[in-house]
């Protein structure tokens, strides 16, 4: 994130806080508290009568809050964005954490992610058909990458501080499934007596070539993860129970990825026949004892957060 973007945040955070703040804080004789029910915790509320922090049974939900304040630089300091907004926010690896407050102090976490995805790529080639001189005839090749994601996680969170600063920490687990597959279609077809080199685009070198082999499906085999990890935090209310924080994760993280195939029309060297072919490709199993271990997840050590609690 750029130090422009950052002074975004900042000044936006502080603009929206002072807004609060002039909108309706608790008196200055008061120190913008009052206490509620027990002395020994004060609730920071304002002059509506609006509590800051969290309480015994709210619910939270926390978004990364990247694309909201990537949005926000760009539209202070006038670089504009090849994106929309929403574009912005289905670009992004989203995990919502959700939480429920079992005391003032104490919150369960619970962590979704599910990611479905299909992407297709069409190429428009020259067509073996030699029938048409002008123009000239052309077919479709195409490629089709699908992939998914399913995690879900659970922990739970302790809570310090009386201000609008918390801070917090706590463990959690969490589990996920992920795999991915591509297709490949093409317009012109193998004949031995008709076009025995046919044409066709190789979207890995982004040209077109001729002859056989060329691929039809590459499936590498699904994961399978399981991570436990530690995390500390901050966040700062800068509205009535809404807050923007930093979290820093540490754990460990066991992956093993299962063996896939890949599907290859290629030619019979005994017969001069096409025919498709299946190889398999190798799996593998990973440990890990590092920071950052959620970025699967989509979310990374030191990850910016906005929260709302209800």
């Amino acid at each position: 994130m750029s130090m422009k973007k950052v002074l975004s945040i900042i000044g936006f955070t502080a603009f929206v806080s002072g807004v609060y703040a002039q909108g309706g804080t608790a008196p200055a004789s008061s120190a913008g508290t009052t206490t509620v029910t027990n002395p020994d915790v004060p609730q920071i509320v304002s002059k509506k009568g609006e509590v800051y922090l969290p309480q015994a049974g709210d619910w939270a939900i926390s978004l990364d809050a990247t694309p909201w304040f990537n949005y926000i630089g760009n539209f202070f300091h006038g670089t504009g964005s090849t994106q929309s907004p929403t574009a912005s926010f289905l670009n992004s690896n989203q995990t919502i954490i959700g939480k429920y407050y079992a005391n003032n102090n104490t919150a369960y976490r619970m962590l979704v992610r599910i990611g479905i995805n299909s992407y297709s790529q069409n190429q428009e080639i020259s067509s073996s058909d030699t029938g048409q001189t002008f123009p000239t005839p052309q077919v479709e090749d195409k490629r089709t990458i699908s992939s998914h994601f399913i995690g879900l996680g659970a922990g739970i969170e302790k809570r310090k501080g009386h201000t609008r600063l918390q801070g917090y920490y706590g463990v959690e687990a969490m589990f996920y499934f992920a795999g991915s597959d591509t297709t490949f279609t093409y317009g012109n077809a193998y004949n031995a007596s008709v076009d025995a080199n046919p044409v066709w685009y190789d979207w890995n070198s982004n040209t077109t070539t001729s002859g056989l082999p060329r691929p039809t499906e590459d499936g590498p085999g699904g994961t399978f993860g399981i991570s436990l990890l530690g995390y500390a935090g901050f966040e700062y209310f800068f509205a009535p129970k809404i807050s923007i924080g930093a979290e820093f994760t540490w754990g460990i993280n066991f992956q093993t990825t299962g063996q896939g195939s890949v599907s290859i029309e290629e030619l019979n060297s005994s017969t001069g026949a096409d025919q498709t072919d299946i190889y398999k490709t190798s799996g593998s199993t990973r440990f890990s004892l590092d920071n950052g271990i959620n970025t699967a997840w989509g979310n990374s050590s030191g990850a910016l957060y906005l929260t709302f609690h209800f």
